[in-house]
């Protein structure tokens, strides 16, 4: 009965935001069970559609083609998509006027801008028809986890403090049965709050930010008096590394599932219970790995670029979102035809090695999967030393530190040293840097 109430409450609210959610999520529902070759077919259509659209009504992308000596009728497989030049974060920086289609008012779109963990924040708009559609990806991903519109959630994430203020946030939480720990006010005292009322609350699931929720999950772990058991949590905002996911499985008791996705492009994969990989939202997204200007090999790692279908307000094609990732050779056991892939980190997540090489996040990651830290940061000032801050959990000991210094392996003669600290700066979205150094570029 409170399920039914429910998607009335959210068929509603999508009224009022101009939003249509529930319907886009019911269509995602059918076509994810598509054969690969129809859901390929489906991709081609809205490329094609996306593209001329672009060209005919976007003035940057226009002039971006033209230039590029590209034209929409060029493309005749989703191949030929790597005949579309990069979008990259200054040209939206650069052009955010110019990527307005013309079909457009801007005071009819979302303003978003990211959280500027890489750089600075970055600026764009998004219509409700895209929204709508991302959204119905995301519900249709903690379905994967055993979700259902009605179920009680407990959110680990980040809100404006406006938000939070108003009656129609708060209105719709409480209906939605859900209840927020603001990781914009993180801290002991409000994480006690939290977990004496999730105790109360009885979750039957957690989504949240990945660091804020590892350091959630590592407070629990170190106050044993609460009794939390969700049947799932869900991950996303940021790379969900080993030691992350352990943490949070035990604190919980329950599986992760991890969401991956962006305040650019939202939605676009997840994990299903299968655990295999992160099932891309194909009808939404093209998602392309890239490894020195060419399409990497499978199972081979390489840049991220994403086209977002349904963005026709202002296109995202073929952006260079700044992250890592491999695709997958094998479908999943689910059933789901959709495309396999696993996000690996930030592309400007690493290290300079004495020989003008890089280590990367990817590389020193499963250094601590299993060694009991709350989180990690390395940063490095010169090619001569490295320093690894560690926010250590009980049972740390001198054994750890000696592991750590022998096995991040750095090509030439940097000193690795260990330094054992209380906390780690964070970005007001929960998000901590692991790898910080002044030697990029």
């Amino acid at each position: 009965m409170y399920r039914i109430l429910a998607r009335g409450l959210r068929i509603f609210f999508d009224t009022l935001t101009g939003q249509s959610v529930d319907w886009h999520m019911q269509c995602l529902e059918k076509t994810q069970w598509l054969k690969k070759k129809e859901l390929q077919q489906l991709q081609l259509r809205r490329l094609k559609k996306l593209l001329s659209y672009a060209y005919e009504k976007v003035p940057f992308y226009h002039r971006s083609f033209r230039k590029g000596n590209f034209r929409p009728s060029d493309l005749k497989t989703l191949a030929d998509l790597r005949k579309v030049p990069v979008l990259r974060k200054s040209d939206i920086r650069d052009n955010l006027s110019q990527l307005v289609s013309t079909d457009y008012s801007r005071t009819d779109l979302e303003v978003f801008t990211t959280s500027g963990t890489s750089a600075t924040p970055l600026r764009f708009y998004r219509s409700m028809t895209e929204l709508s559609w991302a959204r119905g990806a995301e519900f249709r991903a903690y379905g994967w986890g055993g979700y259902r519109l009605g179920d009680k959630m407990a959110l680990i994430w980040g809100y404006e403090p406006e938000q939070t203020r108003s009656f129609v946030f708060k209105f719709y939480h409480l209906f939605m049965r859900q209840r927020i720990l603001n990781v914009s006010v993180m801290s002991e005292k409000s994480m006690s709050s939290f977990a004496r009322s999730l105790v109360r609350f009885k979750p039957d699931f957690v989504k949240g930010y990945s660091a804020a929720t590892n350091v959630f999950a590592n407070y629990l772990l170190k106050n044993q008096q609460f009794d939390i058991r969700p049947r799932a949590a869900f991950t996303s905002a940021a790379t969900l590394l080993p030691h992350h996911r352990k943490a949070i499985e035990k604190a919980f008791n329950c599986k992760v599932y991890d969401v991956y996705g962006s305040r650019e492009i939202s939605g676009t994969a997840a994990q299903c219970g299968q655990h295999e990989g992160l099932h891309v939202s194909d009808e939404n997204v093209v998602l392309e790995i890239v490894k020195d200007g060419e399409t990497a090999s499978v199972g081979e790692d390489g840049q991220i670029y994403l086209t977002n279908l349904q963005s026709h307000a202002m296109p995202f094609i073929r952006y260079d979102i700044g992250d890592i990732g491999r695709s997958f050779p094998n479908e999943c056991p689910c059933g789901r035809k959709l495309s396999l892939m696993k996000p690996f980190g930030r592309t400007y997540e690493y290290l300079v090695n004495n020989d003008g090489t890089f280590t990367t996040l990817r590389d020193l990651q499963q250094v601590f999967e299993d060694i009991p830290i709350v989180d990690f940061q390395i940063s490095q000032e010169d090619r001569d030393e490295i320093v690894v801050r560690i926010v250590t959990r009980s049972g740390y000991n001198q054994t750890h530190t000696d592991f750590i210094e022998e096995h991040i392996k750095m090509r030439g003669k940097a000193k690795i040293r260990v330094e054992l600290v209380d906390a780690l700066p964070k970005e007001r979205s929960g998000k901590t840097k692991h790898i910080i150094t002044k030697l990029h570029g």
